[in-house]
C-alpha cells in the first residue's frame, strides 16, 4: 500500500482518524483532503469575506493537520477539495490512485443520521478502494 487519503473536517473524530493512519500506515505516504464548508447563501453583503472566512478555516485545518503529522514525527501532503464532501473525497481518491481511505465518523444515529445522511457511510458505500472508519 503506497498511497493513503485521510478525509479530514474540524472534528475531534476526523483528528483521531488522521492519528490512526498515522500510527498504522507508517511507511505510507499520507494525503490529508480537506472539503472546505463554503455557505451557498449569506446574510452578509460581502460574500467576498465569507469566502475568505471559509478559505482560512480550511488553511487552519490543514495546518493542525500538519501539526498532528510533525508530533509523529512524519510529513503528509494535504490538499482543499471542493464539493460535495463525500464526492469530493471519493473522486479525489479516484483521480490520485489512493489505495485506501480514513475517515472519521461522527457517531450520528437515529433522525440526525437519517436527517443529515452520514459522509463517513457515503465514502464507504461509493469508494473503489478499501475504507476505514475510525470511532
Amino acid at each position: 500500500m503506497d498511497r493513503v487519503l485521510v478525509a479530514l473536517d474540524d472534528s475531534p473524530e476526523a483528528r483521531d482518524a488522521l492519528h490512526y493512519a498515522l500510527e498504522q500506515f507508517p511507511e505510507t505516504t499520507i494525503y490529508v483532503a480537506h472539503v472546505p464548508e463554503v455557505p451557498t447563501m449569506s446574510f452578509d453583503s460581502n460574500a467576498e469575506s465569507v469566502t475568505d472566512e471559509a478559505e482560512e478555516q480550511a488553511h487552519a485545518v490543514l495546518e493542525t493537520a500538519t501539526s498532528i503529522a510533525a508530533e509523529h514525527e512524519r510529513s503528509i501532503e494535504t490538499e482543499l477539495v471542493f464539493g460535495h464532501p463525500a464526492k469530493a473525497i471519493v473522486s479525489y481518491a479516484e483521480e490520485n490512485d489512493i489505495d485506501h481511505i480514513v475517515v472519521g465518523s461522527h457517531g450520528k444515529d437515529g433522525v440526525k443520521r437519517v436527517l443529515l445522511g452520514s459522509i463517513a457511510e457515503t465514502i464507504l458505500r461509493r469508494a473503489d478502494c478499501p475504507v476505514t472508519v475510525v470511532r
